[in-house]
């Protein structure tokens, strides 16, 4: 008799519940995510949602340097290319194409969207067109030799905790003899009317300003170093607002 003996196992590793409940379960799950992804209508959803989330990210209206939003592109673009992919792919062959195609997309529009969302709370913001100047140039080495630059209210919306200053320092007459070998600034943030943080600045050179808590306005002193008899213009080039 070829009947399988008491003990042997008989056929017991041809059951599918061989390998207990667990086996059972994720193959359902399996099997479910299978019949999802393959469905008609779940082809269009991660391209859905790419573009929702292009759509309200750049209603936002981005401030700042473009460049600091490159990883947002990247991710914004991959999440439409495989979206994209996953629309045109109406007969695929493996299942597991699609579902990677659905799981890359859907993934990157969420990392897309939370480097998005950071860059809007911690990016840097070009504040360069709102300093105001106060004072009377050109400045001298005599008794006008300081002038003050200003940042209002509508400029600081948005909180960040550091300026980033470039200070363009020029010859009044750009005809005469120059004057800018022998010529620096100081500039101090001023807080309650005191100077604090005295940096010294060459023509075209840049400081960097912690503002500490937000403020509704900045103010910052600018005390002119030159040669006698020179006259000089000074004007802001550059101020980004920045978290350090």
């Amino acid at each position: 008799m070829n009947g399988a003996r008491p003990g042997d196992g008989g056929d017991i590793h041809n059951s599918p519940t061989a390998h207990g409940p667990h086996s059972i379960a994720a193959n359902d799950i399996k099997n479910v995510f299978i019949r999802w992804v393959m469905h008609p209508s779940a082809r269009w959803l991660p391209l859905l949602l790419a573009c929702a989330a292009l759509v309200i990210a750049g209603s936002r209206q981005p401030k700042g340097p473009t460049g600091q939003y490159a990883p947002w592109f990247v991710l914004a673009g991959l999440s439409l290319v495989t979206a994209a992919a996953r629309v045109l792919l109406r007969r695929p062959r493996d299942a597991w194409v699609v579902g990677a195609l659905s799981l890359v997309s859907v993934l990157t529009t969420v990392g897309g969207w939370l480097a998005f969302q950071n860059i809007e709370a911690h990016g840097e913001i070009d504040v360069t067109g709102q300093i105001r100047t106060e004072g009377r140039q050109p400045l001298d080495d005599g008794a006008n030799d300081a002038l003050t630059l200003r940042l209002d209210a509508p400029a600081l919306k948005e909180p960040r905790n550091a300026l980033r200053l470039t200070l363009a320092i020029d010859d009044h007459d750009p005809a005469g003899p120059t004057c800018l070998a022998d010529t620096t600034a100081t500039v101090s943030l001023l807080s309650s009317g005191v100077a604090a943080q005295q940096e010294k600045i060459r023509p075209g050179g840049t400081v960097d300003l912690a503002l500490g808590a937000r403020a509704s306005t900045v103010r910052i002193h600018l005390k002119l170093h030159t040669a006698r008899g020179c006259r000089m213009d000074v004007q802001a080039t550059g101020a980004v607002l920045h978290d350090k």
